[in-house]
């Protein structure tokens, strides 16, 4: 009797790659007799956010209240999930997905005047200049006088300021009163399945650090979503290969079959083949 469907997909997904495992690879086995794969978790790397993690988990739709560890992956499941629309592949990003693109960018202006210290400090008008630049606002009378307040200069900047939580009010106030305005805006770094470097050195995210990898290629984010869900065992033999690239064209497969499947000892295990 035939396999059922969802068994023979997953086991071509991954029987596919069986060649870049290891050279003794067959029938399944990824690494030869003498060979055994580490169930320890595959090293973890970081995901740089500009800015607080409060304002990126706002713009990208994802709950204040999760862990550290689940923020990458539910990014990256929100990017391919919501981030694009029609079919492939005339598939365009959705007006979250530019939004969050254009927060991001916007995030890392700010962490630039926050500096080393993570800090935007506005002292004076003259100061004030550059960072109402990158929010999308100006001053329409002379900074310093009561009746200051602050306006649209740049629309799309300016509903990203309002839109993530920039503290505004608080900058016009502090403009008003004469007074010194800090905000801390120190980057965020959340665990991620490997390093940026190890994307890289893997070819599958050459030009982009990881953030930017997964908010361009809604391939890539799928794929990372269903690794992030295997067992660990499991993402330790694909993490030691050069099967990743390989796999990303079959992330839509992994991610509706891929906690079916195990990798144990270098062997696949699925279920209903034996």
């Amino acid at each position: 009797m035939k396999p059922p469907f969802f068994v023979r997909a997953l086991a071509a997904v991954f029987f596919c790659t069986c060649s870049y495992f290891a050279p003794s690879a067959r029938s399944g086995d990824l690494s030869g007799s003498s060979q055994k794969v580490s169930a320890q978790p595959p090293e973890s790397g970081t995901l740089s956010i500009p800015g607080p993690l409060r304002s990126f988990l706002r713009m990208a739709a994802i709950s204040q209240k999760i862990s550290p560890e689940e923020v990458a992956p539910l990014l990256a499941r929100n990017v391919f999930q919501l981030g694009y629309e029609g079919r492939q592949p005339r598939r365009s990003p959705t007006e979250f997905l530019l939004l969050l693109i254009r927060y991001v960018q916007q995030a890392r202006e700010l962490s630039a005047l926050a500096g080393p210290e993570g800090v935007i400090r506005v002292s004076n008008c003259e100061e004030a200049r550059p960072l109402l630049r990158v929010l999308g606002y100006r001053t329409r009378t002379d900074c310093g006088q009561p009746n200051i307040f602050l306006q649209t200069d740049d629309p799309q900047r300016a509903f990203l300021t309002l839109d993530s939580g920039f503290p505004l009010p608080q900058l016009e106030q502090s403009l008003r009163d004469a007074q010194t305005f800090t905000y801390p805006f120190a980057n965020t770094r959340v665990p991620a399945l490997l390093a940026d470097s190890d994307w890289s050195r893997k070819g599958i995210a050459k030009d982009w650090d990881l953030l930017d990898a997964l908010l361009h290629d809604p391939a890539l984010a799928r794929f990372y979503y269903a690794l992030a869900r295997m067992d660990s065992e499991t993402q330790v033999a694909l993490s030691q290969t050069q099967a990743l690239k390989k796999m990303i064209p079959f992330a839509a497969t992994l991610d509706f079959y891929g906690t079916h499947i195990r990798i144990r000892s270098g062997r696949v295990l699925v279920p209903g083949v034996i």
